[in-house]
């Protein structure tokens, strides 16, 4: 048990090596990294919000729009259901984002249409007389579905801004409709709004052709809705920039309707009616075209359920075309050339590498249910900046002190020393983890560092007082270590696996400075085991067979 084989040894070395190599950024001055690789430089770990400040926004989600989207969907299900039960309507209208209103043409059948209507949606309340029947979310159902709106924002945010989740930004929602966002160490927020602005929806629907062949002067019928090619919005960029700006500046609060409607870009009529969307997809990754040159695509992957249905249109509409939307634009409306059934597809157009990696990276995170505006964007300084770094090193320097000097008085140089150079590799390797994991360092972070000092000789405590008991009863030096690590070893794992649930748990269900915490204490469980169980005995096996005691100095 105690000794180690050669390769085990090596191995052992090289990893301490391979630490020291990836924790050395952390530590070197700015001249020496400006000449080093640029891989290199950036793996170092990041200083959370509170402690070198970041950007701060303030979103505003745009909740009537998503309501008003929803009701419209309802009332195009109530359309249906009523012709279905041979229900006859004048028209079915939809109230801005309150309710959707259905007049009759015979007021007898009100029984009958609320019947059915029931049928597509119990939760709506329903109010009016005679030939009127409106419906309307109640108040509760109202807030619960606002509240599901910005959750569900909120969780998309944190994946687009943090999908590695080791940059520990602050997503909180404030008030009924808004969301508080801080990041550390943002400089230029360019990439990081648009990464808010976009989202990221991306729908697929049939073109209306026989309003496409009667030409744009056609009338829109309630199914269809105009929505702007990419291709003619490049070209309204071009010929009419002011136009194209006042459609940025009114972003994300302009519809693609408005938008044909007022603009006149080139745009095509596709029915309201998604065959699939991406609440439907699995994955979705940036790549290359085989053919035409090697373009950049998106490929997309769909769940079983998004794969059927596309795989059941596509061979209903053979001949047919159909729209691929992202956002506001149709990006492409190829025509269906046979049933698609293998679950995937890519999205082609005029990319560049860099949008289809980051259109990759919205839909893997989902599409943001509702539009969010920026009404309020600063800088935010460091609440305890370098204070705080002094104070935490000042602690984390004064406890590692205090436990090298216990350990020292109560096991000896010889004990005690290798429990102190263990625990000095350990913090070495929390450090190499966090570098190559680019996490951010906070205040609680630091805490869990503090504590991670502390628990690095735990495991050591345990197999020395198991070793001091073996010895004891008689054994030799070189078999009472073996057998004092090979009977403390299931305490140890034991200890240390419930405190790697905890980290895990926080981690997981935790965010921000929470996450700062779990991120330090989990590395630190997980490399404290290597150098309690590994490190600290490849030590004492090299010096028993150097020195051949003949009584343990314990």
């Amino acid at each position: 048990m105690l000794n180690l084989q050669r390769w085990q040894t090596i191995a052992v070395i090289a990893f301490t090596a391979i630490a020291v190599l990836f924790a050395l950024p952390n530590v070197l001055p700015a001249v020496v990294l400006d000449h080093l690789p640029g891989w290199y430089q950036q793996s170092r770990i990041n200083l959370g919000l509170d402690l070198r400040g970041g950007a701060h926004f303030l979103l505003e989600a745009d909740l009537r729009s998503v309501l008003n989207e929803r009701l419209t969907n309802f009332g195009d299900s109530v359309r249906g259901e009523l012709r279905k039960q041979q229900v006859a309507f004048k028209d079915i209208t939809t109230e801005q984002g309150k309710a959707v209103v259905v007049v009759l043409r015979d007021e007898s059948q009100r029984a009958k249409a609320i019947e059915a209507i029931r049928n597509v949606d119990p939760s709506l309340s329903v109010s009016g007389s005679g030939d009127t029947i409106r419906l309307a979310y109640s108040d509760q159902d109202l807030f619960r579905r606002k509240k599901e709106v910005i959750d569900q924002s909120i969780e998309i945010l944190r994946r687009r801004v943090d999908e590695t989740g080791t940059i520990e930004p602050t997503i909180v929602r404030q008030g009924d409709d808004r969301i508080l966002l801080q990041v550390p160490g943002i400089k230029d927020t360019t990439d990081l709004k648009r990464k808010i602005n976009q989202t990221a929806k991306l729908t697929f629907h049939l073109v209306n052709e026989d309003m496409a062949a009667a030409g744009p002067s056609a009338a829109v019928p309630p199914t269809t809705m105009m929505v702007p090619t990419r291709e003619g919005m490049q070209e309204l960029r071009r010929s009419n920039p002011k136009a194209w700006e006042e459609i940025q500046a009114a972003n994300p609060r302009m519809s693609p309707e408005q938008i044909c409607r007022r603009y006149q870009p080139q745009c095509l009529p596709v029915l309201k009616r998604v065959i699939v969307g991406g609440e439907d997809l699995d994955d979705a990754k940036s790549t290359f075209e085989q053919q035409q040159g090697g373009r950049p695509i998106i490929s997309f992957t769909f769940n079983a359920a998004g794969g059927r249905a596309f795989c059941a249109a596509t061979r209903a509409n053979i001949g047919k075309r159909l729209a691929i939307q992202l956002d506001n634009e149709i990006i492409s409306a190829p025509v269906v050339q046979s049933a698609i059934c293998g679950g995937s597809g890519i999205i082609t157009g005029t990319f560049t590498t860099q949008q289809t990696q980051e259109q990759a990276l919205l839909l893997r995170s989902g599409a943001l249910p509702a539009t969010l505006t920026i009404i309020e964007e600063r800088t935010v300084g460091a609440d305890l900046g370098a204070d705080a770094i002094h104070d935490g090193t000042v602690a984390a320097l004064v406890g590692t002190a205090l436990v090298i000097l216990l350990m020292l008085i109560v096991y000896g140089p010889v004990f005690g020393g290798f429990a102190s150079l263990a625990m000095m590799v350990n913090m070495l390797l929390v450090f190499a983890g966090m570098s190559v994991l680019g996490a951010s360092l906070t205040l609680p972070g630091i805490a869990g560092l503090v504590l991670t000092v502390g628990m690095s000789v735990d495991s050591n405590v345990l197999i020395y007082e198991r070793v001091r008991e073996e010895s004891a009863n008689g054994r030799s030096p070189f078999s009472a270590l073996a057998t004092g690590y090979e009977r403390a070893l299931t305490a140890v794992i034991d200890s240390n696996l419930t405190a790697l649930i905890a980290g895990v748990l926080l981690f997981g269900f935790g965010s921000g400075p929470i996450r700062g915490f779990a991120t330090s204490l989990t590395l630190g469980l997980l490399t404290h085991l290597f150098t309690a169980t590994i490190f600290t005995r490849m030590l004492l096996a090299f010096w028993v067979r150097w020195r051949r005691p003949t009584a343990l100095p314990i």
